[in-house]
């Protein structure tokens, strides 16, 4: 394993991504207060079962982990500011799965030309473990071990015509490379998602939003997609609001025959899509849940229909106590009854990650934290599979909050 990972792991990679976080963090220190750069240091130590949810697996297994992230904002200009966020992590299992590097730099350029228009213009690269992502990615479910590399351009912009409507709209490229995995492929997709809003009154907002989108890859058919959804947004009483998009969505993709030469373009069927989030923030404690049927891209199938929710609860307990729990599901239909946004196997990829943490916030810099993460993935076997991590660590930040 740990042989299999420093392949994967090439040292120029691991030099870059060091460089670029060493000076992300260099850069806070001159940096005024205002912009607000720090640096942050996460060391912990777990007990997992079954980490990486492995068919037969009950082995239970130590281990610990250290991340250093660094961030913070520049401004070039009174117009034009940089903000930049860059984070190295190291975890080593005591036996067995030996030791995994990751981490992440993004940096994005934001500049507002008027109070009419502004653009962001963002980069990312992340090399991260599916199984670090098992909820926001069926990627996971079907190979959570194999380490990933993801790249991310993007080119937004956001005009205000007047002062209660705005029109948003975003270029994006992305590319994923699954490194010594026999069942995820190189993946490049290619996005543009725009949105036109109007604020009725001092708390509604309705509007239109769609998404087209293609990918590319070895394995999928060359996936297609577009979405068209209606939009409304609602402020209520005691705190509450709520967000709602309902529309429709369709997927293509290349038929091959027998021969495997190429049968031109097959249309899915026109389907639902839609999100809902509904928030409460009474005081010291906000929840929010959300519901989701989006097509998304992924290494497995390029794009493909997803059914996903999310529930949240961030609650202060106390002035340095906070309680923190997340749970998320995601579902993609595979094979049979899939249509065009199918991956060609049986049944269904599902994912299940449920994580609580308690903090307690010792002064300005330290922090101490306990909490467990139980996760569930169903992959292409249709056989389901469990996890669950305790956590306890230490947490510094410089400066203080």
């Amino acid at each position: 394993m740990t042989a299999r990972l420093h392949d994967a792991f090439p040292a120029r990679a691991l030099h870059v991504l060091g460089h670029a976080l060493i000076l992300t963090a260099a850069a806070s220190g001159p940096a005024s207060a205002q912009n607000r750069p720090y640096i942050e240091i996460d060391m912990s130590v777990f007990a997992a079962h079954n980490p990486f949810l492995r068919p037969g697996d009950d082995a239970d297994i130590p281990g610990g982990q250290v991340i250093l992230t660094a961030g913070g904002e520049w401004p070039l200009d009174y117009r034009t500011k940089i903000a930049s966020e860059g984070s190295l992590a190291y975890r080593r299992y005591v036996r067995e799965y030996g030791d995994f590097l990751t981490g992440n730099i993004e940096a994005a350029l934001i500049h507002r030309r008027s109070e009419y228009l502004s653009l962001r213009t963002e980069a990312s690269f992340e090399r991260i473990l599916p199984i670090e992502a098992v909820a926001s990615s069926l990627d996971g479910a079907v190979d959570p071990i194999s380490l990933q590399d993801r790249y991310d351009i993007s080119q937004a912009l956001s005009l205000h015509p007047d002062a209660r409507t705005t029109l948003d709209g975003r270029l994006g490229w992305n590319r994923i490379i699954p490194r010594n995995s026999i069942l995820l492929a190189t993946t490049t997709a290619l996005s543009f998602d725009f949105s036109a809003t109007t604020r009725v009154d001092a708390i509604t907002t309705i509007g239109i939003a769609g998404q087209l989108a293609s990918s590319r890859s070895d394995t999928s058919g060359d996936p297609r997609s577009w979405a068209l959804r209606a939009k409304a947004a609602r402020r209520f009483p005691k705190r509450w609001s709520a967000e709602l998009e309902i529309g429709v969505t369709q997927i293509s993709r290349r038929g091959l025959d027998m021969a495997g030469l190429d049968m031109g373009r097959e249309r899915g069927p026109v389907q639902f899509s839609g999100t809902a989030n509904l928030c409460h923030e009474p005081g010291r404690v906000r929840f929010c849940t959300s519901a989701a049927v989006v097509s998304v891209v992924s290494s497995f199938s390029g794009i493909q229909r997803e059914i996903s929710a999310t529930t949240s609860l961030d609650w202060r307990t106390s002035e340095r106590g906070r309680l923190v729990a997340c749970g998320e599901y995601r579902r993609s239909p595979q094979g049979a009854g899939a249509g065009s946004g199918g991956g060609g196997g049986q049944g269904a990829l599902e994912a299940l990650t449920f994580t609580s943490r308690y903090e307690h916030r010792l002064d300005g810099r330290f922090t101490v934290y306990g909490g467990l993460e139980y996760q569930q993935r169903t992959g292409l076997a249709d056989q389901k599979m469990n996890s669950l991590t305790f956590r306890a660590g230490l947490l510094l930040r410089m400066p203080r909050p």
